[in-house]
């Protein structure tokens, strides 16, 4: 009896860890960007953060692009990513993520945008919200 006693708190202890965000033991935590393409005509991506050259990508419809993103901790605030499009009658360069906008937005660290002909779509709490307008 004594044996199960001592194990169930470590099971529990356990799970909640199983549970957590992944978090680096550096100080960093992912976050994951996706743009779904819902445009009647390839559009091209390129992304970057202040690091990192994420490169281009062609988005069909149906499709996304996903952007894995570390953000660190320490600086958070210094965490972005800046995107231009070009493609199916639309262009310009606008900002899809920004730690200090969006990171209470972002379900588990799972950012989800939506391209549309109208314009981008943030999505969190259930519903698209019209961020940019092409």
């Amino acid at each position: 009896m004594a044996y199960s006693k001592v194990h169930f708190p470590l099971l529990l202890l356990a799970l909640l860890f199983i549970n957590l965000p992944s978090q680096s033991s550096a100080g960093f935590l992912n976050y994951s960007i996706k743009l779904y393409s819902e445009m009647n005509a390839p559009i091209t991506v390129s992304c970057q953060s202040r690091y990192q050259f994420f490169g281009n990508q062609t988005i069909q419809w149906g499709s996304y692009y996903n952007i894995d993103l570390p953000v660190d901790m320490n600086i958070p605030k210094d965490s972005f990513v800046n995107c231009m499009f070009n493609g199916a009658g639309k262009s310009g360069i606008y900002s899809m993520f920004d730690y200090n906008r969006d990171h209470l937005h972002c379900f588990y660290q799972q950012c989800e945008w939506r391209l549309v002909p109208d314009g981008m779509y943030f999505v969190y709490d259930g519903a698209r919200h019209l961020v940019y307008r092409w």
